[in-house]
């Protein structure tokens, strides 16, 4: 069963960090966000809102249930495992036009972000 929180909080997050990617990135953000979480719905919220993690949680902007639909959707499918992985096992993620933070490898890039 699909906890609600979790595909919530993951759903604020696909929005906030990737709406206007394609499904393929919207899917690699929702799946770092899930293997931080160590595949645990339970942790999802918890990772989510965890400290300096995503930066949109420091400064949330209001958002419409009709705006998240689609992204608890997608949630839900990737919480189910219903969609494919394309971020190769990525733990980290950042916007191509921002320098590698990390001095870490990238493992691919899905049009506008880099996964680690």
């Amino acid at each position: 069963m699909i906890s609600a929180a979790a595909a919530m909080c993951m759903a604020l997050t696909i929005y906030h960090e990737a709406r206007g990617e394609p499904l393929a990135g919207q899917a690699a953000v929702g799946y770092v966000l899930y293997r931080r979480a160590d595949f645990d719905q339970d942790l999802v919220c918890h990772e989510t809102y965890r400290r300096n993690q995503f930066e949109w949680t420091k400064n949330p902007k209001k958002v419409t249930m009709q705006q998240l639909e689609p992204y608890v959707i997608l949630s839900a499918k990737i919480l189910n495992h219903e969609i494919r992985d394309g971020s190769r096992g990525a733990e980290f993620f950042h916007n191509i036009n921002m320098p590698n933070p990390w001095g870490m490898k990238p493992k691919i890039t899905i049009n506008n972000h880099v996964f680690y």
